[in-house]
């Protein structure tokens, strides 16, 4: 530490004089800060460079305050135009603190060389307009508004940015110089998944725009990791029995015992929240384990996260294992773990009557929002299962085991497992030789373990395509997509069912009536709500709609409703003889469009590429170069 604050000494001494860049290094308080303050300022200074910096640390470490002296060195430089955006206002309290420190240093008196302008509603900073030299002006920015102001911008901060949804992350990069932080451990930092897809696709959008970009100016990005911490001391034991304590400890990558195995042999365990929270020597490994996998995939941990897990009544925790041998004392390998929690079984009329008062209330978040939405109260009745959270390890990815996991769990709840009354094993004593204190079996085998009679499995998630295409190819069919939901940080919430076996019966299931009721609205407000979503995605919602739901499909002779005969005329004219102009159809492509997929015809005489600019024009109302630009088409 000595030999860090030499450094930091030696650095400011160095640059005595050089404003303002002295006067600011000197508010750092370790080196590794006022390094990156320095990395921040060469990038600020050269303005033939576009950078991007991407700063990552552990709580604690002062990313926020680099960030707000670095925005005040921009504002000495000249720079006009500087945005900064974050998934909440609430993440920027450090950033402006440090910038009005910033412009203290740089003597900039408030209500003279600049002045705060606060939002009324929502109680936070929204702009800082600065008149000491010319007019420049730091304006907060929520990520969906970025897109529209990329013209002015000369200069984009972006906080906590692990938390902000992937397609939405990828639209605030531009040609301009970006500055990003975000917290990659600590009980509110994000995962060591997400950190790394962030710098993945950062490295994607710097290689594909050093490949298309005409322009004389360079490309630089760089990575600085902030590791000297300021709350704490090095090596501090508070820091470190928080970390032990929350189960935030960073976990390297482990090896794995049993490599890669088929996901046909893997079994899916209950694991014993009692045992596990028992404070057992072993049993706190197997929690860290298990809570390390659920950290590293999550956009922002929280202590309330492992609470819980512990505590509350209705949720459960699973685990994906290989086969393993329980007699050889070592912890098995977790490749997918699961977070559930059983939902339903409310009374109607107390959901009615709660309805008809508009009150919301906590807890049972699908059964509310699907009541609310349909208008239809029975549905609360049901008794579900709602998928928290599904995480499988990094290191083994898209190889089956999630799937494998969710098939398992479904097979579990539709009873074709048998149960054996006379099981050779009630329970897997998986740590009875591991220590002589005796504790309970931290697992329990599914097999042996009869559950409550479900009626659907439901998952609740931001709206992305690798998502959807997940749940989608797991059986679940969505049923509910909010509107109006830019402002919120995980997107637009999506919520997916997949109903568990039901008796045949010649009547249609209530499944199926809330799929076709969706579809109608979901259509209707593709030009409106809707129209922001990727047309892939688009698509891949009516296909994921049109899997086996039947009473929505048209006699071909009932087109002519549609269609009038001029109508056939000027496609007739625009397919075969190309004499006209895809502008005199245009105003066709609506009704066509909504012909085409509400008719559900199982064969199509359209390509997947014409199926995509059919919605995007007819449905979603995108403009000729909006749908070039999307689907990367030429004519």
């Amino acid at each position: 530490k000595d030999e860090s604050k030499n450094l930091l000494y030696e650095l400011i001494k160095n640059i005595q004089g050089m404003e303002p860049l002295s006067c600011l290094v000197s508010k750092t308080k370790t080196f590794d800060q006022a390094r990156a303050l320095l990395t921040f300022a060469e990038a600020v200074a050269k303005r033939k460079l576009i950078s991007t910096i991407l700063l990552t640390s552990a709580r604690g470490r002062g990313k926020s305050a680099v960030l707000g002296l670095a925005s005040a060195a921009a504002a000495a430089y000249g720079y006009g135009n500087i945005f900064i955006t974050a998934p909440a206002p609430e993440n920027l309290h450090s950033f402006f603190a440090f910038l009005f420190i910033g412009f203290k240093l740089l003597n900039y008196d408030e209500n003279i060389d600049y002045e705060i302008i606060q939002n009324s509603k929502l109680k936070f900073i929204e702009k800082v307009r600065i008149f000491s030299s010319h007019r420049q002006e730091i304006t907060f920015l929520f990520p969906y508004e970025v897109k529209e102001r990329k013209n002015q911008i000369e200069l984009l901060i972006i906080e906590e940015a692990a938390a902000i949804p992937e397609e939405d992350f990828k639209n605030l990069l531009g040609p301009y110089n970006v500055f990003i932080s975000s917290t990659n451990s600590g009980y509110e930092g994000s995962g060591r998944a997400l950190s790394l897809k962030l710098l993945n696709n950062l490295k994607e959008f710097h290689y594909s725009a050093s490949l298309g970009d005409k322009s004389q100016k360079s490309k630089i990005l760089k990575e600085i990791i902030l590791e000297e911490p300021i709350r704490y001391s090095k090596n501090d034991p508070v820091e470190n029995w928080l970390n032990s304590f929350l189960c935030l400890d960073p976990v390297s990558n482990p090896v794995f015992l049993s490599g890669c195995p088929d996901p046909k042999l893997c079994r899916l365990f209950l694991v014993d929240r009692n045992a596990l929270f028992s404070g057992h020597k072993v049993s706190k490994c197997f929690l860290q384990k298990i809570f390390g996998l659920f950290a590293s995939s999550h956009y922002r941990n929280s202590p309330d996260d492992l609470q819980l897990l512990c505590d509350a009544p209705s949720h459960r925790i699973l685990i994906l294992i290989p086969p393993f041998n329980f007699s050889i004392g070592f912890l098995p390998d977790v490749l997918c773990a699961l977070h559930v929690s059983y939902e339903g079984q409310l009374s109607r009329f107390f959901v009615q009557k709660n309805l008809l008062k508009g009150k919301n209330v906590s807890g049972d978040l699908i059964p509310w929002v699907i009541s609310k939405y349909y208008l239809d109260p029975s549905f609360a009745e049901l008794s579900g299962v709602r998928i928290i959270r599904i995480v499988t390890h990094p290191d083994i990815q898209n190889m089956g085991y999630g799937t494998r996991a969710l098939n398992l769990l479904q097979k579990i709840s539709n009873e074709e497992v048998e149960f054996n009354q006379e099981a050779k094993k009630k329970i897997i004593n998986d740590l009875e030789n591991v220590s002589e204190q005796k504790i309970s079996p931290v697992l329990v085998d599914l097999e042996e373990k009869k559950f409550l009679k479900l009626d659907y499995f439901g998952v609740s998630f931001g709206l992305t395509f690798p998502l959807f295409c997940f749940w989608r190819k797991n059986g679940f069919f969505i049923v509910f997509l909010q509107e109006n939901s830019k402002k919120l940080s995980t997107g637009q919430v999506c919520i997916m069912l997949r109903p568990c076996k039901e008796k045949k019966s010649t009547k249609i299931s209530w499944v199926e009536n809330y799929r076709r009721e969706f579809f109608r609205k979901f259509l209707n407000l593709l030009g409106i709500e809707f129209r922001s979503i990727p047309v892939n995605t688009v698509y891949n919602i009516i296909e994921n709609i049109k899997d086996n739901l039947k009473g929505l499909h048209f006699k071909q002779d009932k087109i002519r409703d549609f269609l009038t005969s001029f109508d056939f005329n000027r496609l007739f004219f625009f397919v075969e003889k190309n004499s006209i102009g895809y502008k005199v159809i245009l105003d066709i492509l609506p009704t066509l469009s909504r012909v085409t997929f509400w008719c559900f015809s199982q064969k199509t005489n359209f390509s997947h590429l014409e199926n995509l600019i059919l919605i995007s024009i007819g449905l979603q109302n995108k403009t000729i170069k909006e749908v070039t630009k999307e689907l990367s088409v030429k004519n």
